[in-house]
C-alpha cells in the first residue's frame, strides 16, 4: 500500500509563495519531499531487523575524479571503503560538491555502493551516465529540521546524482551529451 500526503511546509521568503512537503509511504520506504527544488528531507528505509529510521552517511567506492590528476590517496580517492565524517576530517575538507567521472556504457553498470554500518542498508547506484555528482551538505547549518523535528547539521546528509559533466556542452574532450540515455536505478537492500 502506498500513500502519498500532502501538506503546507511554510512561506517562501519575500511573498515568492508557499512551499509544500509531500510525503510518500510505501511498506519498505518512506521520503518527504519538498516542493523547493524536489529536495528530499528525509528517506526513511527498513534495515534487515525490519526497524526504520533515516539513511545516514555511508561511503562511496569504484568512482574515478574528474580532475586530470593523481588521486591515489588524496582527498578525492574514494574508490575504497571509508567512513566519510572521518574522511572529511583526515583530509582537512570542507566536504564535497564535485562531479566524478565513471566509467560510461550504455548498458547500466554499478558505480556505487553506500552502507550503513549501524543498520546494514546499503544502496547501490546503477547508471549509463558518465559521471555522478556527490554532495555532502555542506550547508546545511542546522535551521532545517528533518524528520520527527531533528536538527541537520552540516554533512548530516549526502546526494548522489547521476548525470552528464558540468559543462558538458562547452567542453568537446567531455563525453557527448545523449537526450535518450537511460539514467539511473537504485537498489536498497
Amino acid at each position: 500500500m502506498v500513500s502519498v500526503i500532502r501538506s503546507v511546509f511554510g512561506d517562501l521568503p519575500l511573498g515568492a509563495g508557499t512551499m509544500e512537503k509531500f510525503q510518500l509511504q510505501a511498506d519498505q520506504l518512506g521520503v518527504d519531499i519538498i516542493s523547493s527544488g524536489c529536495t528530499i528531507t528525509a528517506l526513511e528505509v527498513k534495515d534487515r531487523q525490519g526497524r526504520a529510521s533515516d539513511v545516514v552517511l555511508g561511503f562511496m567506492k569504484n568512482l574515478i575524479p574528474t580532475e586530470v590528476a593523481p588521486m591515489q590517496g588524496a582527498a578525492f580517492d574514494l574508490r575504497k571503503p571509508a567512513e566519510l565524517g572521518k574522511h572529511l576530517q583526515e583530509f582537512h575538507i570542507n566536504g564535497f560538491d564535485h562531479t566524478f567521472r565513471l566509467k560510461g556504457s550504455k548498458e547500466k553498470q554499478f558505480h556505487v555502493r553506500v552502507h550503513h554500518a549501524g543498520s546494514g542498508r546499503v544502496l547501490e547506484v546503477y547508471t549509463t551516465q558518465p559521471g555522478i555528482q556527490f554532495y555532502t551538505g555542506n550547508f546545511l547549518g542546522g535551521t532545517l529540521k528533518g524528520q520527527t523535528g531533528a536538527v541537520c547539521p552540516k554533512h548530516s546528509g549526502f546526494c548522489l546524482e547521476t548525470q552528464n559533466w558540468p559543462d558538458t556542452v562547452n567542453q568537446p574532450h567531455f563525453p557527448s551529451v545523449s537526450s535518450n540515455t537511460p539514467l539511473a536505478h537504485s537498489t536498497w537492500w
